[in-house]
């Protein structure tokens, strides 16, 4: 069944009404026929419809509906602006291994100005979209821009990754239902500043026990296993 994840739906008499964007994608590009099942979801819902060609019309008729929204923590991801392929890779692998949002900091390893990031936000919003839909997410995960101070303010428990921290990731006992930040450099890692930043804030910081990742490795590596550990301990 096709599968499709966006911010908003066009609900209207029963039926999903399709972006025109989403609309050619489903219609050229998947070549969807008659009586074929398409799934879209938002928010944590879910809708289940069954497609009708007659001519040039198409309509998806909702046959089921369902909620996804689950009581756990939510993971989040702080990711260091880099080189812009780095980063559309960080999203995609991101996104399918489990993260919910996605906050890209300019760190002083950064070799990416903001203003770059800003100008390709759009294109990572596609990438997230198009991730979230082949994972079959129930909700589009967010991604903004934000400092470090700003991120260090949320209401969450912080963690970040150190390839020289004495403390490996495999010792993390997630049983706190707060939500969770992991904290992921650019090429090089974090500064000391940084470190020292992270420690005044009372971060937990950890280390993998592999050779040195590129950054959208440790993406996939750090969120994947602590979305693991996440839904073993919600029971799923």
């Amino acid at each position: 069944m096709i599968h499709l994840v966006r911010e908003k739906l066009n609900i209207s008499d029963g039926l999903i009404v399709p972006e025109a964007e989403d609309l050619h994608y489903l219609v050229k590009v998947r070549r969807i026929r008659s009586g074929e099942k398409v799934s879209f979801a938002s928010a944590g819902d879910v809708f289940e419809t069954e497609c009708t060609l007659s001519g040039k019309e198409v309509s998806f008729k909702i046959t089921n509906k369902y909620g996804d929204l689950q009581n756990k923590p939510k993971l989040f991801a702080a990711l260091a602006s880099a080189d812009i392929p780095a980063l559309e890779e960080c999203l995609r692998n991101g996104v399918e291994a489990g993260g919910d949002a996605f906050f890209i900091f300019r760190s002083d390893y950064s070799n990416t100005d903001t203003k770059l990031i800003e100008k390709k936000m759009p294109r990572f919003k596609t990438i997230v979209a198009s991730a979230a839909s082949q994972s079959r997410r129930t909700m589009l995960p967010e991604i903004t821009l934000k400092t470090m101070d700003e991120l260090a303010g949320m209401d969450c428990e912080h963690i970040a990754l150190h390839p020289y921290s004495p403390v490996n990731l495999n010792s993390y006992d997630c049983k706190d239902k707060k939500d969770k930040m992991l904290w992921i450099g650019a090429e090089g890692g974090f500064s000391e500043k940084e470190t020292a930043f992270f420690e005044g804030k009372n971060f937990r910081m950890f280390s993998l026990k592999t050779p040195i990742l590129r950054m959208e490795n440790a993406v996939t590596v750090s969120l994947a296993f602590v979305r693991n550990l996440i839904n073993l301990q919600s029971g799923e």
